[in-house]
């Protein structure tokens, strides 16, 4: 099939080029819009028992979380003055008319001391907003100007003022990651080709893959939520991939041009190289795939958009290339460096075919020796501490880190995001039976580890418990019209809210702690549900946590597959994965070593969290999963086609590290390049992600590859290439066990 196409390609070049050429200017314009489409957050579980609990108290009880929190800072006097009293009262109407926004809370309307410091010069409104993360978003965007009351001074903070800051910060990372990463990446490749024609082709690919992929998410951003998120990583295994594929392509052409010419080498080039290059690209996209394993929608996305600029590099690859290659023909070298060697060496004069023979001689010792210390570099994941950053993940100077460390220090800003306890009752939530239960309740939440409860029970202190019960369970028309504001914020029919208030953090281990206690409580009669900030976190690990098995399963069993039909063994895949689980263990120990134990802060520009981002081994797992099996595909490749052409396992080993050691190692340092220069994002997640992918890219490329594979390989003799008997068969019926001429 890959021969035909390399007819084809040559044969019908310049029509190739030309439909490009008409295409790509419509898809770029369609693309650049894109990041006006797509939205920060994402991270919910609309299956899990804290968005359950969201939807009651939107839904039902008409109150929300503190999404949004308005601050307010008397430049002079203080915020209780007739004129800033009467500026707040203003800007609260105006903002509670928005039909976007559930409930507000202030001392101006409650008088409560919490929600004003000390000296009076600041106080901060409670704003509870209606809907998902985008369109929370819409609405702080929409409310912002009708905050404003002068003579006081407005801060955004909370939730959703963070994620907004997020959201516009990784758009500036990915600018500055652009730019940091194409110039050296093109001149390294100037370097490594020797020619400024062939170092042109891999960034004109890597270009058009990522202007494919955002007008297709544009596209998609229309019909179901897409993340901001899905760009880092498009942008990342576009260009990443592109150069890769390019530089194995280019490679294997100008080696067979002096001996086949220009049509020769093209069908050549796609009949090995080629085949190689398409079936990578589909390990790369499989391992994408087990992100859909999860329920929020940032890792669909992520997902949808790094296997949509995967499949785009292995078209253009596999297309576009080889037609321009096939134009240029023997002047791809035009431009060429006077410095630098084009040719190629002979295979035994190589670098890489000496440590292919060398590292066989002491096959064992050479196993040892790579693996021992990359397991000793993976044992600080097992300290890895699964959270959700807070604003902190932000840079200091930023308006909404500023806003919300304000908070933390003057107005223990901890507090404000309680945990909700609501329960459910068999009928009438405020009927005198179900109230003796909520009261006993009430009771057992008041002696766990908290600050404060909050309820209808708490209101008015020193009251005795049946004095409440037989005021609280009066019908409508007979009560107070002030405690029926109060009960309004706090029940509906059968659903009864409680608030409990921490001293610590919703991130911190005493949170979760507390939160599993809460849901283990049983109170006959009452159904108890925990929403709120940190058990939304705790959901968040804990479906990671049940799911991340399924995941790894479902990438392990497509790579199976799909190195299998590959190369016909079923030794060579799981040689392959645990290959990529040393490198991968080793580079998740080294982010919980930098980032969660706070070391290189300074160098590395981010503010310690004693965290780590829960989604990060996942993300790595999909992506540097992949990636390595790309590096693995390819060497393997033309192993076995010496392999297929000699029947001796060493001197097959040997000849394909030495033709493609070098070519590994260039690929992966120009992939280390683009993927670092992520890690230069002021986002600490993404500056982890980064960091940690390009290590574990680099210690793949070279260690990895270049030393423990030819060992593995040497051990494991003719069994690198055996298979059960009726499996062969399966895989010589489908047409995959000859290399194609």
């Amino acid at each position: 099939m890959f021969a035909a196409l390399g007819r084809l390609t040559y044969r019908f070049r310049l029509a190739i080029v030309v439909v490009y050429a008409v295409v790509v200017p419509p898809m770029v314009w369609l693309g650049l819009p894109v990041f006006e489409r797509l939205r920060a957050g994402g991270f919910e579980d609309k299956t899990a028992e804290s968005w359950f609990v969201y939807q009651a108290l939107v839904e039902n009880i008409k109150v929300g979380g503190p999404d949004l929190m308005a601050l307010y800072t008397a430049p002079s006097g203080t915020v209780d003055d007739i004129e800033a009293y009467a500026a707040a009262i203003e800007a609260i109407t105006r903002v509670e008319a928005d039909p976007g926004v559930i409930a507000t809370a202030s001392w101006y309307t409650t008088q409560a001391p919490q929600l004003i410091n000390k000296d009076k010069t600041r106080t901060f409104i409670l704003i509870a907003l209606k809907g998902d993360d985008q369109a929370k978003i819409e609405t702080t965007r929409r409310i912002g100007p009708l905050l404003e009351a002068a003579p006081l001074e407005l801060q955004l903070a909370g939730g959703l003022p963070v994620n907004m800051a997020v959201a516009t910060t990784v758009a500036d990372d990915l600018k500055r990651a652009e730019l940091v990463a194409f110039p050296i990446t093109a001149v390294l490749l100037l370097f490594f080709f020797g020619s400024g024609a062939s170092a042109s082709l891999p960034l004109i690919l890597g270009a058009l893959s990522i202007a494919l992929t955002l007008a297709f998410l544009r596209v998609l951003a229309h019909f179901t939520p897409v993340s901001i998120f899905a760009v880092n990583l498009v942008t990342l295994l576009g260009l990443g991939l592109a150069i890769d594929y390019s530089l194995f392509m280019i490679s294997r052409y100008r080696e067979e041009l002096p001996r086949l010419g220009v049509e020769g080498a093209v069908r050549r080039t796609l009949a090995t190289t080629g085949r190689a290059v398409a079936f990578s690209g589909v390990t790369v996209a499989a391992s994408l795939c087990g992100l859909f394993v999860f329920p929020q929608m940032f890792l669909h996305s992520m997902a949808i958009g790094g296997i949509v600029v995967v499949l785009g590099a292995v078209v253009f690859a596999t297309t576009l290339l080889p037609a321009l290659m096939a134009l240029l023909g023997k002047h791809v070298d035009a431009l060429k460096l006077p410095f630098v060697r084009t040719k190629p060496k002979a295979v035994e004069h190589t670098f890489w075919h000496a440590i292919a023979h060398a590292v066989m001689r002491r096959p064992v010792v050479t196993a040892l020796a790579v693996a021992v210390p990359l397991l000793v570099l993976g044992v600080p994941f097992l300290r890895f501490n699964p959270s959700f950053p807070d604003y902190r993940i932000l840079p200091p100077e930023d308006p909404a880190f500023v806003a919300n460390d304000i908070l933390d220090r003057e107005f223990a800003g901890k507090q404000m995001t309680p945990i909700d306890v609501v329960v459910r009752t068999k009928g009438r939530a405020l009927d005198k039976d179900n109230l003796e239960k909520l009261y006993q309740l009430s009771q057992i939440l008041e002696s766990k580890p908290v600050r404060q409860v909050s309820g209808l029970f708490t209101l008015v202190p020193n009251v005795d418990k049946d004095v409440i019960i037989d005021k609280l369970s009066l019908p409508r028309e007979q009560q107070d019209p002030q405690i029926q504001m109060a009960i309004d914020a706090f029940s509906h029919d059968d659903l009864f809210r409680f608030a409990v208030f921490l001293d610590v953090t919703f991130n911190e281990p005493a949170s979760l702690a507390l939160v599993r206690e809460l849901r283990a409580l049983e109170v006959p009669g009452l159904e108890i549900m925990v929403g709120g900030g940190a058990p939304f976190l705790l959901d968040l690990v804990d479906a990671l946590t049940e799911r991340a098995p399924w995941m790894i399963g479902v990438v392990c069993l497509v790579m199976f597959v799909v190195l299998f039909l590959v190369f016909g063994s079923v030794t060579l895949p799981l040689k392959a994965m645990v290959m990529n689980a040393l490198s991968l263990t080793a580079s998740f120990g080294a982010i919980v070593w930098v980032f969660q134990d706070g070391r290189f802060s300074e160098v590395l520009d981010y503010v310690p969290l004693g965290i780590s981002d829960t989604t990060a081994p996942l993300l790595m797992f999909a992506i540097v999963f992949g990636l390595s099996m790309d590096y693995e595909v390819l060497l393997l490749a033309r192993v076995r086609e010496e392999y297929v052409r000699t029947g001796d396992n060493e001197a097959a080993v040997a000849h394909g590290l030495a033709r493609t050691g070098s070519l590994i190692t260039r690929a992966a340092l120009l992939l280390f390049v683009v993927i670092a220069a992520f890690g230069t994002s002021k986002i600490i997640f993404m500056k982890s992600l980064g960091l940690g992918m390009a290590l574990a890219i680099l210690l793949d490329a070279t260690i990895v590859r270049g030393l423990l594979v030819p060992a593995a390989m040497k051990l494991m003799g003719s069994w690198n290439w055996w298979a059960p008997a009726p499996m062969v068969a399966l895989w010589q019926w489908a047409g995959m066990s000859d290399l194609e001429e």
